[in-house]
């Protein structure tokens, strides 16, 4: 009898320590974001706001640069795509997703193009766009060079321009196969629409 009491005891004791432990894993997990930016181009007062990506006007949050640097934090329950911006040059800015954690941007003066990082979709998000950067440059030098060559290197010249544009491509659809489940795959698929190779 005293045998099984104590094993009732230590029990009782362990669905506490799971019930503690369990309450302070929940309280530790949040739906705020905090956004630490970098820009040291700017000048002190210069402002910087957040809005959605596809409704501008749709304002989210205002930062103040002071020493090339400025913060936001907030609370989100949803992942949305926004974009950080300058608001005298809207152009200088960065569109990223907006979710709970902490999220480091970059802020460089357009065309010079910004960065993010800090959480795994904008650390996604940031490698495909670098990845889409590069080739993109290749591309670009490739049709100057193009427009200045003769017939004969021309045509080696596009076959070199349709394989880069299949990288992009690819890098792209991968990007959303590998997200799939989440919104930055979501985001891609809706987006997205591959050309038409021939």
């Amino acid at each position: 009898m005293r045998r099984l009491e104590g094993e009732r005891v230590r029990y009782i004791r362990l669905f506490s320590h799971l019930l503690t432990f369990s309450l302070l894993t929940l309280s530790c997990q949040s739906d705020s974001y905090k956004i630490k930016g970098y820009a040291s181009h700017l000048n002190d007062g210069d402002t910087i706001v957040l809005a959605l990506e596809d409704h501008q006007q749709k304002i989210l949050g205002q930062a103040i640069v002071s020493d090339g640097n400025f913060n936001m934090k907030g609370v989100t329950d949803t992942t949305v795509f926004c974009r950080a911006f300058l608001n005298r040059d809207p152009l200088t800015g960065i569109s990223f997703f907006l979710e709970p954690g902490n999220i480091t941007i970059e802020l460089s003066p357009y065309p010079i193009p910004s960065r993010v990082s800090g959480t795994i979709l904008n650390n996604e998000w940031q490698s495909l766009n670098d990845s889409v950067q590069t080739l993109g440059d290749k591309l670009i030098r490739l049709a100057e060079i193009s427009g200045k060559t003769g017939v004969g290197n021309r045509l080696q010249l596009h076959q070199s321009i349709d394989s880069l544009h299949r990288k992009i491509s690819s890098c792209i659809k991968n990007t959303a196969q590998r997200n799939k489940t989440n919104v930055l795959g979501k985001y891609i698929i809706d987006n997205y629409k591959e050309p038409e190779f021939k």
